[in-house]
């Protein structure tokens, strides 16, 4: 039987494909669009940025102590010209429709960097025993943090990559 945290590596592994693959055949124009034309609907870069930067803040900062997040340690905010702290969480609309991936290269690097970062992380799954504070959240379990910031609330936008791909006129 499994426990918890491999249920949560194990469909971690399944999310970071999904959002891995989230780019595939995309022009920048339907990167960037609004979905449908519908002025609430997050962008596909919006939705995968978000994402990857919340796992990134989850499994480094809140779970490992405020280590710094990948982000913070490639500089990736100046080279990708994006907010430096930001992850999505609180932004306005207008604030989300205007982020931009300008190098869609250099963003996927970021990510395998992300998801090498939670694969150390589950080589000792005993960290996700600690409670942790998560900001607007409070206190939990390591393990919900992960399996529900990280996995639940992530499939749930990429629920959302997959239909904007299709309103998009992209493969879904």
């Amino acid at each position: 039987m499994m426990t918890a945290a491999q249920f949560v590596h194990t469909y971690l592994k399944k999310l970071h494909a999904g959002l891995d693959a989230a780019f595939d055949d995309l022009t920048p124009d339907q990167l960037h669009a609004v979905p449908g034309g519908n002025s609430t609907a997050n962008t596909i870069a919006w939705n995968v940025w978000h994402c990857v930067r919340t796992e990134d803040n989850i499994v480094r900062f809140v779970l490992q102590n405020r280590r710094s997040p990948v982000w913070t340690d490639g500089g990736y905010a100046d080279k990708l010209g994006l907010p430096p702290v930001a992850q999505g969480t609180g932004m306005s609309t207008e604030e989300a429709h205007a982020l931009r991936i300008k190098d869609v290269a250099l963003f996927k690097e970021y990510m395998q960097k992300v998801w090498a970062s939670t694969e150390e992380l589950m080589a000792d799954p005993s960290v996700l025993d600690k409670t942790v504070t998560v900001k607007g959240m409070g206190e939990m379990p390591g393990i919900q943090a992960l399996g529900y910031i990280c996995l639940v609330h992530a499939m749930t936008h990429l629920g959302e990559i997959s239909m904007g791909r299709a309103l998009v006129g992209a493969k879904s």
